[in-house]
């Protein structure tokens, strides 16, 4: 009897030696407190139309226009709305479209309209949080991602200034999702990406590619950027997919030592886009064919809310 007293508390003991080990690693995969943090920004998307102090259209439009070229589709206005508790990106073909025939999408930011200096929302670092549904669309994606001031316009593109080459301090595309997968035959896929050094000659770019999303499709999964000075780490349904530190990324195997943590405040995107064709006589992109859509059917990405938190 006094062994297997002994004998029970031995296992009681390797239990939890176990299962504080697993919850200790575990933990730096895990999302951050967010009791621990402030609310910086929440839209639920709980009215009937697009909340105007939070969100712009963002994109520059020709006088007496509401759309605008965008890849291989355009950007609409009237591609966005609010309804039964989301924020509605639609895509569908017009063929009597305002700028021709095609893929007309909608897209929001937290950026100021074109021309205007300051933004409505920026943040640096903290962490940012959406919980989405996306479309299954043949050659274009949903997107949740962040841009710096400038999107990219001014120093970014400076082929001459060191002090911006090789580096993300001074600000990158961070690509907190993207599904552009659905041509592959495992579709039920999503990419994180961040791009830096401008959109010219010097643009690098690494990504995170095959992360797996059960239902991808036809349920709502979460999206999520913890970012602080040293690192990025994305989330998936509130599990860790990638980590990128400030001393560097590896990508094909090798160690590049380019801190592309960016270091500014940055504004928030989410869109549909509709890939450019590799050539004037087809309209097959590098993510599929937009052909092979149903042109009669509208194709939603529907954005139950965006949070940030800040660190407090």
């Amino acid at each position: 009897m006094y062994m297997k007293k002994i004998s029970v508390l031995i296992i009681f003991a390797l239990l939890f030696v176990v299962c504080f080990s697993a919850v200790s690693c575990a933990g730096n995969d895990m999302p951050p407190d967010l009791t621990a943090m402030e609310l910086a920004f929440e839209d639920n998307f709980d009215g009937n139309s697009l909340d105007r102090s939070k969100w712009n259209y963002g994109f520059a439009l020709d006088e007496g226009k509401e759309s605008s070229p965008r890849k291989g589709g355009f950007w609409a206005r009237d591609g966005v709305f609010v309804e039964d508790g989301n924020l509605v990106l639609r895509t569908d073909w017009r063929e009597d479209g305002e700028n021709g025939a095609g893929w007309y999408s909608g897209a929001v930011m937290t950026c100021g309209e074109p021309g205007e200096k300051d933004n409505l929302f920026e943040q640096k670092y903290g962490y940012f949080e959406m919980r989405c549904k996306t479309p299954f669309f043949y050659g274009g994606w949903s997107a949740f991602w962040m841009m710096p001031y400038d999107h990219f316009d001014a120093e970014h593109s400076d082929q001459e200034s060191p002090d911006h080459i090789n580096t993300g301090v001074d600000g990158a595309e961070i690509d907190i999702f993207e599904s552009p997968f659905s041509y592959l035959r495992n579709s039920e896929v999503v990419n994180h990406a961040v791009h830096y050094d401008g959109y010219r000659d010097y643009l690098k770019s690494v990504d995170k590619t095959g992360i797996k999303v059960n239902n991808l499709y036809n349920e709502y999964h979460t999206y999520a950027l913890e970012w602080t000075e040293e690192y990025y780490k994305f989330f998936v349904d509130g599990k860790m997919t990638w980590k990128i530190t400030s001393d560097g990324y590896r990508k094909e195997g090798k160690k590049i030592g380019h801190n592309i943590v960016s270091q500014v405040a940055e504004y928030m995107l989410l869109s549909f886009e509709v890939v450019s064709p590799d050539a004037d006589d087809n309209t097959v992109g590098w993510c599929g064919d937009p052909s092979l859509n149903d042109k009669n059917k509208n194709y939603d990405f529907a954005i139950d809310y965006v949070r940030v938190y800040q660190f407090k």
